[in-house]
Parts: C-alpha cells; sequence; structure tokens
C-alpha cells in the first residue's frame, strides 16, 4: 500500500509539473533511470493483479508501463546516444535501468503477456552482457565519478538477478548450466557492491540513494526463485536467500528514513522562508 501511494504521489508531480518533468529528461542520468517509473508500475500492476475487481485496470497500467518504457528508451537513444560521439566517460550504471530494466517485463509477464515476456527475456540478457563489461570498466577501471553519483554502483547488482527471475519465470526449457552461470555472476557481483555498500552509506544523502534499493530487492528475490530449484538444493540457498531478504529490509528502511529527513528538512528550511519574508 505504501508503493500504492508513493506511485500517486509520482504520477500527480509528474501531471502537475509536466514541463518540468520532460526538461529533466535532458540530463543523461535522470533520463537513464527515468525508467523507473515504468517498471514499479509493471510491479505495481502485478499487486493490482491480485485484487479482486481490478484485473482489467492492471492490465491497462502493465501494457501502458511496457509501451512508455520503450518510449523511454528510445528517447534516451535518440537524445543522449546518437547525436554524439560517445566515450567510456558518458556510461554510468543507470544504463542498465534504461536497457536492461525491460527484464520487469519478463518478470511480471505471465499475468499480462506471457508470450512477450519470453521474447524480451532474451533481449534483456543480450543487453545485459553487452553492457556488463562496459559499465564494470567505467565503475572499477576509470572510476572518476562524482560523489552524488557514487551511490548509483549499487546498480550493478540488478540487471543480473533481474535476468535470472526473468529466465525463471518465462523460460520453459531452463538451461541448468546457465542458471548455474547467471547464478554465481550475479551473486558474485551482489558481494562486491556489498562491500562497497558500507563506505558508500556513510557518504552525504543525496536522491541517488534510491538506487540502494531495488538492486539488493531483486537480489534476494533472484536467490530466493533459485532456492527452489532441485540444482541447488544441497547448498541450502533459503538461508542465502533469507539473509539477503533481511539485508534489504535493512537497507529500503534506511534509505526511506534517509529520505524522510531529507524532504522533512526542506519543508522546514521553506516554512522558515516564508515566515522570515513575512516578517520582514
Amino acid at each position: 500500500m505504501l508503493g500504492l501511494f508513493l506511485m500517486v504521489l509520482i504520477l500527480l508531480k509528474i501531471v502537475l509539473a509536466m514541463k518540468h518533468t520532460i526538461s529533466t529528461l535532458n540530463d543523461p542520468i535522470v533520463a537513464s533511470v527515468s525508467p523507473t517509473f515504468t517498471m514499479s508500475l509493471m510491479v505495481l500492476s502485478v499487486f493490482l493483479q491480485r485484487l479482486s475487481g481490478f484485473s482489467l485496470l492492471a492490465n491497462v497500467i502493465w501494457w501502458t508501463a511496457l509501451v512508455l518504457h520503450l518510449i523511454l528508451m528510445m528517447y534516451f537513444i535518440y537524445l543522449h546516444i546518437l547525436p554524439k560521439e560517445l566515450k567510456i566517460h558518458d556510461v554510468y550504471p543507470s544504463w542498465f535501468i534504461t536497457f536492461v530494466g525491460i527484464g520487469v517485463i519478463s518478470a511480471t509477464s505471465p499475468d499480462f503477456g506471457l508470450e512477450v515476456g519470453k521474447v524480451v527475456v532474451w533481449i534483456t540478457l543480450l543487453f545485459y552482457f553487452i553492457l556488463l563489461p562496459i559499465v564494470m570498466h567505467r565503475v572499477f577501471i576509470l572510476r572518476k565519478m562524482h560523489k552524488s553519483l557514487l551511490p548509483l554502483i549499487t546498480i550493478i547488482t540488478a540487471p543480473g538477478s533481474l535476468g535470472l527471475v526473468g529466465y525463471l519465470t518465462v523460460v520453459e526449457s531452463k538451461s541448468k548450466m546457465f542458471i548455474i552461470f547467471l547464478f554465481i555472476l550475479s551473486q558474485a557481483i551482489y558481494f562486491i557492491t556489498l562491500g562497497l555498500l558500507t563506505k558508500l552509506l556513510r557518504s552525504a544523502f543525496y536522491p541517488s540513494y534510491a538506487a540502494f534499493t531495488f538492486p539488493l530487492v531483486i537480489s534476494a528475490t533472484a536467490v530466493n526463485l533459485t532456492s527452489k530449484l532441485s540444482i541447488f538444493q544441497f547448498l541450502n540457498l533459503e538461508l542465502l536467500a533469507n539473509l539477503e531478504i533481511f539485508i534489504a529490509i535493512i537497507i529500503v528502511t534506511y534509505v526511506f528514513i534517509r529520505y524522510c529527513i531529507f524532504w522533512g528538512s526542506k519543508l522546514l528550511q521553506i516554512i522558515s522562508e516564508k515566515y522570515s519574508a513575512e516578517s520582514i
């Protein structure tokens, strides 16, 4: 319900400040993270689908979100890739959101468009394997990211797990070797990122803190799904899944509290400035 409430607030902001919202897409970082909105809508549609009497609305939201996600992807390519000669420094982990975020389509497709999900999962994995070495080189070799963008590093945890969730959800003839490979890869990146997380959380608060949430949640989801497969039964992955779920809950709660403090201080600042202006 909290997610539904937040989505309503975001929708209101977009509708009431449409021109400003569109203008912010001129920033390549903002444009690359903007598909998180459509990804959230697709996840929300799954929640609505389970409620009695909301099936039609859920389908409308899901298909609309799918189309909007593709539009945002094409808009990003048109505005931030095609017009200029790209350099490695132009690439950020948030590119995974733009191009691999479509994996949410596959992960949520059983309730809405399974055949679409079966196609999209392979596109998702293709984009992932193309971008992975580029982004890893950018983040860990070149570095030189502004401190306000450092939380975006956490995003590298998400695409492998999202691809795995999509694969396990829609692919019928599953390859055990591919599942093992993708699981080990995604978990290796997860624990590397987890090692960086303690340092990142000690930094000053930035809105980019939001990047700490979905990657940890989808990683826990991937481990939870994988733990149910017979090929991993001897590893007792349920313990790992519970651990990652616990970590995700702690981090999401922490980020939510930091956001409340951030917006609370902004509100107090506005009230204070207004009071000072009236006193003059």
